[in-house]
């Protein structure tokens, strides 16, 4: 088997990633994407990239191109990332003056650790039944595990101690080394794939997070997924974006608030 991947086939799984998910993966990318493709040529026979390739073009039923980008995307995530901008969220929610029960949307959520943490400081101020929450991500494979909802010990140590108290379950015999998240949280949260080029939501949101997104696509293509959300964003609502990210200055629609927090001010 030939593992080695040459400039023109790197050039043409650019072109799939892009068509598919409008990630643009730099010459950078090269050494990681022969690493992470690696394990699917063994897994669909192919002795070269081009035999893998003809497989993915090939494919009627799309199950290789889709687990071709969950190979590709990247997950990284934890419990309450950039841990300020939850504080921020809870002391947004004590002076919330807008309609219950609020929606949120976890954009690229990846395995559901950031749906989580938005639900335990939603219930935690708000109460239960006055909230939601929707992840979606481009990976079949991230979605189903943010929908399993089993995590290694190691990570509730993310969580806050009080929150990790009252929230978090603590596995036995199957599940030793493992938590999971009280049903009363994960009933309010609800996982779909969708792209966030093209979100197949016709919902109305009052808090959207998008965070470390942006940062994988061209400038236009930013702003295509923008535009996408704020029109999905009810006015009053707020929009969390990654600290690295600061493409809304100056946008007629969205006011800054602090620490890339945005409110739209306008339809």
């Amino acid at each position: 088997m030939n593992c080695a991947l040459n400039r023109e086939q790197f050039r043409s799984i650019q072109t799939l990633m892009e068509r598919n998910t409008g990630i643009r993966l730099g010459e950078h990318k090269r050494i990681m994407v022969e690493n992470r493709l690696a394990s699917r040529l063994k897994e669909t026979c192919c002795n070269t990239y081009d035999d893998y390739l003809a497989v993915l073009t090939s494919s009627k039923d799309g199950i290789e191109l889709q687990r071709f980008i969950d190979r590709l995307t990247t997950h990284e995530t934890r419990f309450f990332r950039e841990s300020f901008q939850f504080e921020q969220l809870a002391m947004l929610l004590e002076q919330w003056q807008e309609t219950l029960p609020i929606k949120v949307w976890s954009a690229a959520c990846s395995t559901g650790e950031e749906v989580y943490s938005l639900a335990m400081v939603l219930e935690k101020v708000l109460g239960n039944a006055k909230w939601s929450v929707y992840g979606t991500d481009i990976s079949e494979a991230s979605i189903q595990q943010a929908i399993l909802c089993q995590y290694d010990i190691l990570l509730a140590e993310q969580i806050p101690t009080d929150l990790r108290r009252a929230y978090c379950l603590k596995g036995v015999g199957d599940y030793s080394g493992h938590f999971t998240i009280s049903q009363s949280l994960r009933r309010f949260c609800h996982f779909s794939k969708q792209n966030v080029l093209n979100p197949d939501y016709d919902l109305r949101f009052d808090i959207i997070l998008l965070r470390n997104v942006l940062i994988y696509f061209d400038v236009s293509k930013q702003r295509s997924i923008i535009e996408n959300v704020i029109a999905r964003l009810n006015t009053g609502g707020y929009l969390f974006l990654g600290h690295s990210e600061n493409i809304l200055k100056g946008h007629p629609k969205m006011m800054f608030v602090e620490n890339c927090i945005y409110r739209k001010v306008a339809e």
